[in-house]
């Protein structure tokens, strides 16, 4: 898929298929999640992915209890916050069937001799995106989550990840149950600065009548 199609069309899915996603697939994503820049090319980052269904079901569980009533008490003043209040309610209680859960995580290992954390997320969140986009190339839907900071002690147990290893998220993928398509998102004109924050953001002169 060309590239600029994939970033504009790469929606949040939480609305996911049981099928299973096949370890070629996996190995894809992760690939492409390994050619995303760091700092230095520290490359500091390591992508644990779960499939067992048992410790699918443990993680998901933990999950669900810390943020169920908390998602569904949420106000939804507008059909945005609905859309993906309603997404994530319903992804908090499928989760558990999820195909593949993977989390990204990194240790301070940069720079040399005097490492700092700051440096870890802009390892991981990079890493992140690529896989994202990868997985919306392959066909597969995926969803940016920091669900990981409300069960990180069941996590930690369940998959034997060590306290001095930072997890940055955690990605739920699995094949869409709904369809990919337009992003709403802020338009070139509200976000570009052009030369100064306070400069003209049209790069072109208007048309003339």
């Amino acid at each position: 898929m060309e590239v600029f199609e994939a970033m504009s069309t790469c929606r949040a899915m939480r609305y996911l298929k049981t099928d299973e996603v096949s370890t070629d697939l996996i190995e894809q994503v992760i690939t492409a999640a390994t050619w995303a820049p760091s700092p230095g090319n520290s490359q500091g980052r390591d992508f644990v992915i779960v499939t067992d269904k048992e410790k699918i079901r443990t993680i998901a569980n933990s999950i669900e209890g810390s943020m169920a009533a908390r998602v569904a008490s949420m106000d939804r003043p507008d059909k945005s916050h609905r859309l993906m209040l309603d997404g994530t309610e319903y992804l908090l209680k499928s989760l558990k069937s999820c195909p593949v859960l993977i989390f990204v995580c990194g240790k301070p290992i940069y720079p040399y001799g005097s490492p700092r954390e700051s440096f870890v997320w802009s390892s991981i969140y990079p890493a992140a995106q690529n896989l994202i986009l990868a997985a919306r190339a392959l066909g597969l839907g995926t969803v940016f989550t920091t669900f990981q900071g409300v069960a990180e002690p069941t996590i930690r147990e369940t998959l034997e990840i060590p306290d001095d290893i930072l997890i940055g998220c955690m990605i739920p993928m699995g094949w869409p149950e709904r369809k990919f398509g337009p992003l709403n998102r802020e338009p070139y004109d509200s976000v570009a600065h052009l030369n100064s924050w306070k400069g003209e953001l049209r790069v072109y002169p208007p048309a003339q009548d």
